[in-house]
């Protein structure tokens, strides 16, 4: 456990040298929140409304900008400099490299998601989730889900550019797809009926419903089909994942 807290520390300092990275985690996010709410706040929506809708949906987004760019993407690249091959010379065993990066991973989700959080709280009058408890458990099931999954879609990169793109692809569709910036009410049948596909849909309904409506025991769906979702992604990323370009 020390040699996982060890290496999760310095991954931790590492990705706050990165300015690119600490913005799209940080600032983007509390960025958006704000363009819409200078949309919708005080039109068809009252202030409440926007935050209930948009900062859970958003900090579901942060959940995949975090698998695919602080996980996914970073282990490609490590891959491609020959940095994970040094790392299997060591004493570290592989399921502890993973862990490491998984858990620098949700410490970086945390920070974000709090952030978003309380500048809902400041700006749009946001409360604490009405089911606090189903929130943090939809919140696991995310992360169960999304960081294996991010990692399989990435094992299947020959390089960094490739894990890039294929990030961007995904957190691209998800992002206008899903529901996350604007309602799927307003969008096309179809495009009601694709956004059902992306994993992304049932994590916002998930953090949405137990922000306000009802506790974690009513999105049974939901759970089971990220949980699948993971369970998947987990066997598939063993099978296909390379430590090495070799």
């Amino acid at each position: 456990m020390t040699a996982i807290t060890k290496l999760a520390t310095i991954e931790t300092k590492i990705f706050f040298r990165d300015r690119l990275s600490v913005f799209w985690t940080f600032l983007f996010p509390v960025a958006m929140i704000w363009l819409f709410g200078s949309m919708f706040v005080g039109q068809e929506m009252n202030s409440q409304l926007f935050a209930e809708m948009f900062v859970p949906a958003w900090i579901g987004v942060n959940i995949v900008t975090t698998s695919f760019f602080t996980l996914g993407t970073v282990l490609t690249g490590y891959r491609e400099t020959g940095v994970l091959r040094r790392y299997q010379s060591t004493p570290l065993q592989p399921w502890k490299i993973l862990a490491a990066h998984t858990f620098q991973g949700t410490v970086i989700f945390a920070i974000s998601a709090v952030l978003l959080m309380v500048f809902g709280m400041l700006m749009y009058d946001l409360t604490l989730p009405a089911y606090i408890g189903s929130t943090l458990i939809a919140l696991l099931v995310s992360i169960l889900a999304f960081f294996p999954f991010a990692l399989f879609m990435t094992s299947l990169a020959k390089n960094t550019q490739s894990a890039a793109a294929i990030s961007s692809l995904f957190l691209n569709l998800m992002l206008f797809l899903s529901g996350a910036t604007f309602p799927l009410e307003m969008m096309p049948t179809i495009l009601q009926y694709v956004a059902k596909i992306l994993p992304l849909y049932y994590v916002i309904q998930m953090l949405r419903g137990t922000w306000s409506e009802a506790p974690i025991t009513e999105y049974g769906l939901e759970v089971g089909i990220l949980l699948g979702i993971g369970i998947i992604s987990t066997i598939l990323a063993s099978r296909f994942f390379r430590w090495s370009d070799k």
